[in-house]
């Protein structure tokens, strides 16, 4: 047993859209029965890439954003420097109407990178909520279990026994739980194979065994339990198959790597954004706390991974998939997007809006196209500096290499030496 979730979520927010998961993780588990498959595995791969591609959208707009505020910046910058020191009201007016201006030119929002990360935040805990306890989401896999609390509860004064309380307190469920139809399916929900021979060692009259098997059907995924940690593979290694170890301790491992590629690649479209507009790695806090995000989280995956179920596991490892494959998709996406098409478009609609209000058009395009051209001269300036940089360091590694086939021959050091003498007089000459 790992850990003990309430059934339905009722937070705020959180809860109305862990329901709402949940009819969409219902009907995968009602199709995939019509093929013979009720798995809880395949039913969280499944599910957890319908809900990415579900939030696509939100993804390209975030990404989109991204993009656009590598050419808004310089503008924004600008017209801070233009009013910089004027605390006035006049002046704060008219420059917080320049940069409302610039932002409806690019088509976003101030606040449009953040709203759309507090969006994403609920629909991922309420995401967690369905994968951790999906009886309380899926009627078919609630109804196996059901079979069971039926039985149990049918015998007298069976929240009196000592040892069946002994076994709930062992999972987090008081004795009053126990007489709560919920609480019961939670705690069985997240038993091994010994609690459930725990339980009908106490109450012998129970006939669970074509349950039992059916839900350990329904739990096992590539020849492991999903509700077993791998830590208990590793601890009890002489009750498993070598191939289940394995196959254990793979997931924890494959968790972190695909988080890690999957992070390096999300990061890799902002930090070329970053260094569009001439920020080096150490002079960018952002592409900074990137790399530490890029390294970090892959680590923590992996520990948690190994104490955490196993189901857990796999759910991280099908998401990680599933956005790096998103991911390049929106890369392409956007290197396809033209910036000055997209400006016009934005101007376009600003201007129409400005109309039914009575107000006269803005001429800012020419200052986009500037934007646009001051951007791509700074990443070709940074490009050159970068080949000549490169080909600085190459000519001195071959200057100190020609002079024999062997670098690390004597002959060859006493040569450097020598050159590296003449070097110096040549350009002491020269001064």
């Amino acid at each position: 047993m790992q850990f003990i979730l309430m059934t339905k979520s009722n937070t705020f927010i959180i809860g109305p859209i862990a329901t709402l998961l949940g009819y969409i993780m219902n009907a995968i588990f009602m199709v995939t029965s019509q093929f013979g498959i009720i798995n809880i595995g395949v039913g969280i791969i499944i599910f957890t890439i319908i809900v990415k591609l579900l939030m696509l959208p939100m993804t390209v707009q975030q990404q989109k954003f991204s993009k656009m505020n590598s050419y808004m910046t310089p503008e924004i910058q600008a017209i801070q420097n233009k009013y910089k020191g004027k605390k006035d009201n006049e002046s704060m007016m008219k420059q917080n109407m320049e940069m409302q201006a610039v932002y409806q030119k690019y088509g976003v929002k101030p606040t449009g990178s953040c709203l759309q990360l507090l969006i994403q935040f609920p629909i991922m805990f309420a995401l967690y909520k369905v994968v951790y306890n999906v009886p309380a989401y899926v009627s078919s896999v609630k109804d196996v279990y059901m079979q069971i609390v039926n039985q149990l509860t049918g015998i007298a004064n069976y929240t009196a026994n000592e040892d069946i309380i002994t076994l709930a307190t062992s999972n987090s469920i008081t004795q009053a739980d126990l007489a709560n139809t919920n609480k019961l399916i939670d705690m069985m929900y997240n038993f091994d194979v010994k609690e459930w021979t725990r339980l009908q060692e106490i109450f012998p009259s129970l006939q669970i065994s074509d349950q039992v098997s059916q839900i350990e059907q329904m739990n096992s995924f590539l020849g492991i339990s999903l509700f077993n940690s791998p830590m208990e593979y590793i601890t009890n290694f002489s009750n498993y198959a070598p191939l289940a170890i394995f196959v254990a301790l793979m997931i924890p491992v494959l968790a972190g790597l695909t988080q890690w590629i999957s992070v390096k690649i999300s990061t890799a479209q902002q930090a070329q954004l970053e260094k569009k507009m001439g920020k080096n790695e150490e002079e960018s806090p952002m592409m900074q706390s990137m790399k530490m995000m890029n390294n970090i989280m892959p680590i923590m995956s992996v520990i948690f991974c190994f104490t955490f179920s196993t189901c857990i596991g796999v759910y991280w490892i099908v998401s990680s998939v599933a956005t790096l494959v998103i991911q390049l998709y929106v890369n392409s996406y956007m290197k396809k997007m033209d910036i000055n098409d997209v400006i016009r478009k934005n101007v376009e609609k600003m201007n129409a809006k400005r109309a039914k209000q009575g107000l006269p058009p803005q001429k800012i395009t020419s200052v986009a196209n500037v934007s646009a051209r001051n951007v791509e001269e700074v990443q070709k300036a940074a490009d050159t500096k970068k080949q000549e940089r490169d080909e600085k360091i190459k000519q001195s590694t071959e200057y100190y290499k020609n002079a024999s086939k062997n670098p690390n021959s004597l002959s060859a050091k006493a040569s450097m030496v020598k050159q590296f003498d003449e070097r110096k007089a040549a350009k002491g000459s020269k001064k």
